[in-house]
């Protein structure tokens, strides 16, 4: 008889997965940055750095496996599902399951089978390495708690002494007789702003300090600032709360990364000394304010300051002549200073989330290098002020979820390299045909969630375009001109008012996704069977009463959406030749039976069907059910 007792260690291994679980769903995460050099995987996207680590630390501290972030899911459902590895090849009785991603089943080893491991010993490699006169120390990945005081005597030759991946909360004040060192990279640690000793101001030949990942808080460490030949200063991922007066003695300091830490006070005018920082990061932060000596840093190439709180920018970064790259997006600004007409190697403006109504007057013709512009969820409501000229460069352009009522003549009119063109969620009632002969390179054109009741003729302009989304418009139909889009893949005409679709579709010879749902149409045309590469129909709610039998010509369909078609009662027999269908969804159409030949016809199939009554016609019972992957029927 099995006992409902759980023992101790199996209680303790149940509170660890819970408690992995509530870890994931405290909050949200962000993007996160790039990393250089970095050992262990990047923080996944669906979980934020302090989840992970509690995770990591709560996983390590058992025993239990290594967990790859990038194979960890939050799901509000059922909580964490890890995709792991074991450590160690002990396996007792004592081991629970956990579910990864892709249904595989793992096991998880409790800390009670597994033998307690032994503190690292790194002196034979300090030893081996006084003698061999080696230039690097790689102490990496190593779970390394603590560094004996001593070990770093007698190692002046060392350059670049790695120690990334433990657990170490303090340097030893030995570190200060690397005399010699140029990088040390300490990220993904606990290290706290105390645990920096005041002698590591004596590396002064340091220049690379890497502490991405660790526990400082409060102020930046002023010893940190006693390091004059630093060159990188990588602090992304901390708690610190200010940048000290200090960095100023930073002179040759050319990379300065503090994002994604707790900076809520200005920062100090002294910052405008380090007048050789080519890029500086501030971004995700609490920062209200920039000040005026900002404009000193000449040399700045990339200036990110995104995801911060201030309100406006100050006049002097027009001095900026270098800076190639801005990015100010959800910030709380209302105005752009004209002095940025200034930065006239700027390649990329993002401005995305602000609270911006306008431009300085031609600020982007003045910047005629920008390659791609974004002005997306601001409170434009007419185009930024200038002649063609300020897209003449341009590949992207951004100014989607705006007020904007029309867009002006001929003013992409020098928009010789526009590729893609998001115009979505605006107010847009109509478009000028004419201008859609200068647009011969566009790519992707999103008009969606606008007020479109027609499309030009000259739509076929467009010969470059794959992309085309003019969903949640009030189109009624669309012009014959639109089927001569010969490279279109994808075609978006989601929430509409169409009510049929153009005769000939033949032209459309790539179209690869056809999404024509929440219309009224009643039908599809016969040359539908004529898109050999299409794959995907969304077509439910319409007023479709009949498919062509043509559908079976598409060889390469594999989704096909007909749900909440309240009129449609059959289906042709020739759908089953359409070998490569996967997906067919008739949910809540007034279906009695499907012909044999379509539940015959799937090796892979998953069908979706409600009924509208129990009685069932004898054929829908002949389908061999061996052949299909999932079968929902519902009835009403």
């Amino acid at each position: 008889m099995t006992s409902n007792h759980k023992s101790s260690g199996d209680n303790y291994m149940d509170s660890m997965c819970i408690g992995i679980s509530k870890i994931l769903h405290q909050s949200n995460s962000d993007d996160n940055p790039s990393s250089v050099n970095e050992s262990r995987p990047s923080v996944s996207n669906d979980i934020d750095s302090d989840q992970y680590f509690q995770i990591h630390e709560a996983s390590r501290s058992t025993g239990m496996l290594d967990i790859n972030p990038k194979c960890m899911v939050k799901d509000s459902k059922h909580g964490i599902r890890l995709c792991s590895r074991r450590r160690g090849s002990d396996i007792s009785k004592k081991t629970v399951f956990v579910q990864p991603h892709d249904g595989k089943l793992f096991k998880v080893v409790s800390r009670h089978s597994m033998k307690k491991a032994k503190p690292p010993d790194i002196s034979k490699e300090v030893a081996q390495c006084r003698v061999s006169h080696n230039e690097y120390l790689d102490f990496s990945n190593m779970n390394l708690q603590q560094i004996p005081n001593a070990i770093f005597k007698d190692l002046p030759f060392i350059k670049d002494l790695f120690l990334y991946g433990n657990k170490l909360t303090t340097l030893p004040s030995s570190i200060s007789h690397l005399t010699n060192l140029k990088r040390l990279l300490l990220q993904q640690n606990w290290l706290t702003a105390s645990g920096i000793p005041n002698e590591i101001t004596k590396l002064t030949n340091l220049e690379q300090l890497d502490l991405r990942y660790n526990r400082l808080d409060g102020p930046l460490p002023t010893c940190i600032c006693g390091l004059y030949n630093l060159e990188h200063l990588l602090l992304t991922y901390n708690k610190l709360t200010h940048i000290v007066d200090e960095i100023k003695y930073l002179k040759r300091l050319s990379v300065l990364v503090v994002s994604r830490n707790s900076i809520r006070q200005d920062l100090p005018s002294s910052i405008g000394e380090l007048t050789k920082l080519v890029k500086l990061d501030l971004s995700f932060n609490h920062i209200t304010f920039l000040p005026d000596s900002i404009g000193k840093c000449t040399s700045l190439r990339d200036l990110n300051l995104q995801h911060n709180q201030l309100t406006k920018l100050p006049e002097s970064i027009g001095n900026l002549v270098n800076l190639c790259r801005l990015s100010i997006k959800y910030n709380q600004l209302v105005e752009i200073p004209a002095s940025l007409a200034n930065c006239v190697k700027l390649d990329e403006f993002n401005v995305e989330n602000n609270q911006l109504s306008s431009l300085p007057n031609n600020l982007l013709p003045c910047l005629h290098n920008l390659l791609n512009i974004t002005l997306s969820r601001n409170y434009f409501t007419n185009f930024p002020s200038g002649d063609p000229q300020q897209f003449q460069m341009c590949y992207t352009i951004n100014m989607d979820h705006n007020e904007i009522t029309n867009i002006p003549k001929s003013v992409f009119s020098l928009a010789s390299n526009l590729i893609k063109l998001n115009l979505r969620d605006n107010a847009l009632d109509s478009l000028i045909g004419p201008d859609l002969h200068e647009l011969k390179t566009l790519v992707e054109l999103d008009l969606g969630s606008n007020r479109l009741s027609e499309l030009p003729t000259e739509i076929n302009k467009l010969v470059a375009l794959e992309v085309l989304r003019l969903n949640y418009n009030q189109l009624t139909s669309l012009p014959d001109e639109i089927t001569q889009l010969s490279k279109l893949r994808i075609l978006d005409l989601e929430s509409n008012l169409l009510e049929s679709l153009p005769n000939d579709l033949s032209g459309l010879t790539s179209l690869q996704e056809l999404n024509v749902l929440c219309n009224r149409l009643k039908t599809f045309p016969a040359s539908i069977g004529q898109l050999t590469k299409l794959k995907v129909i969304m077509a439910g709610e319409n007023d479709i009463t009949d498919i062509p039998v043509e559908i079976g010509n598409i060889p390469t369909l594999h989704d096909l959406h007909l749900n909440n078609n309240p009129n449609l009662n059959s289906l042709p027999a020739e759908l089953s030749l359409c070998g490569k269908l996967i997906i067919l969804n008739l949910e809540s159409c007034p279906l009695r039976a499907l012909p044999e030949p379509i539940v015959q016809g799937g090796s892979a199939m998953i069908i979706y069907v409600s009924f509208f009554s129990k009685k069932i016609s004898k054929h829908f019972l002949l389908f061999k059910i061996e052949q299909l992957n999932y079968l929902e029927i519902r009835f009403f």
